[in-house]
């Protein structure tokens, strides 16, 4: 491994963590429930990342844009899951994307490899998609603390 794959791989761990703490306890009311009628909620939000953490990534990691997890719904994207079966889905698509950031080679990550938006660094990409999941948690806390304070509830940040 890699010092730069190690640092990515670590940044990548404690941002799935913080995402776990942020949905831990969530109900599946809650998750449904959104702050104006044109907001997504947070079933849509687990929804996007469980693709970006399933697909996405190792796609990118592995070099293979048609590469899926085994016994993949191709219509995920449209698929109204409950919040244990996405969570679950991304729980493992994170062992996928740990395992796999942690074979990568500095000449790999410095790569130029084509994705969304043009040919970057194939580390640029995923220094991309690990902001998704920082930007997204950041709203499911958003959403859930909104939630709380509408009906009375306390919830704590983690």
């Amino acid at each position: 491994m890699s010092e730069q794959a190690s640092i990515i791989q670590e940044n990548a761990d404690f941002l799935f963590t913080r995402l776990h703490k942020t949905i831990e306890g969530l109900t599946q009311e809650e998750s449904e429930w959104k702050p104006t009628p044109e907001s997504n909620n947070i079933v849509w939000q687990l929804n996007h990342l469980s693709r970006i953490i399933n697909l996405n990534m190792p796609r990118l990691i592995k070099e293979d844009k048609e590469w899926t997890p085994n016994n993949w719904n191709p219509n995920y994207k449209d698929t109204v899951n409950n919040i244990g079966k996405l969570v679950q889905d991304i729980e493992k698509g994170k062992i996928t994307v740990l395992s796999e950031l942690g074979n990568l080679s500095k000449a790999q990550l410095e790569k130029e490899t084509k994705y969304w938006g043009g040919t970057r660094k194939q580390k640029e990409g995923l220094f991309a998609y690990l902001a998704e999941i920082a930007h997204h948690k950041g709203q499911i806390a958003y959403i859930r603390g909104t939630y709380a304070r509408l009906h009375g509830k306390k919830w704590k940040y983690p």
